[in-house]
């Protein structure tokens, strides 16, 4: 299989979303550029990576489009452990968010630098002070991290999370984090959000 560059990555991991609730059998580059909003020409190109056969006129059959999707972009049921570092406002807003709820993504535990805050929030999963944080990961196998953090905390706790053996970062902080290639980082920055609009506007 063709290498997936990260754009289309994007793209395919929401059409397989969009495609959970599809209810018809087939589906055209067309109706997906309709539902959304980007080119047929751009949908047919990434498509094109997952190397599946198309019908000339009759589109793509929608079950072995999500099938191609789950193979390529890995997507498993299996759980997953995540955790959330940074307990300010946008971490106190994730501890009680249900978008994680039907999905293999498990939140176990979340992280803070204030004792006090860890010790009164409340959470449907422990909370712990950051001097912990190697400890419980490496314990409770997490393989994910949402941060949430002050700028100035990001790149230190970044570059303690690399000895701890995680997959991945979900970087909601404005910085640019120093971290091992094996290391994934998605960068969900709500002023780098804006900016990259502003520059495509």
């Amino acid at each position: 299989m063709k290498s997936i560059p990260v754009p289309s990555q994007r793209r395919l991991v929401l059409l397989e979303r969009l495609l959970c609730d599809y209810k018809e059998r087939t589906i055209t580059s067309q109706k997906i550029e309709e539902l959304t909003g980007w080119s047929a020409a751009l949908v047919r190109r990434d498509i094109s990576l997952l190397e599946i056969r198309r019908g000339a006129s009759n589109g793509y059959k929608v079950a072995e489009l999500k099938t191609a999707l789950i193979e390529a972009l890995h997507i498993d049921e299996t759980e997953k452990k995540c955790c959330i570092i940074g307990l300010g406002q946008m971490g106190r807003c994730l501890l009680n968010n249900e978008e994680l709820e039907n999905s293999p993504f498990k939140l176990v535990a979340g992280f803070d630098s204030s004792v006090n805050r860890t010790e009164v929030l409340h959470s449907a999963f422990p909370l712990h002070p950051t001097t912990m944080l190697e400890s419980i990961i490496k314990k409770e196998n997490i393989e994910y991290v949402i941060l949430t953090v002050n700028p100035e905390e990001a790149q230190p706790i970044a570059t303690k999370l690399a000895s701890c053996g995680i997959k991945g970062i979900v970087n909601y902080t404005p910085c640019v984090l120093n971290v091992p290639k094996d290391i994934f980082v998605e960068n969900v920055s709500l002023l780098t959000a804006l900016e990259t609009l502003s520059a495509s506007s």
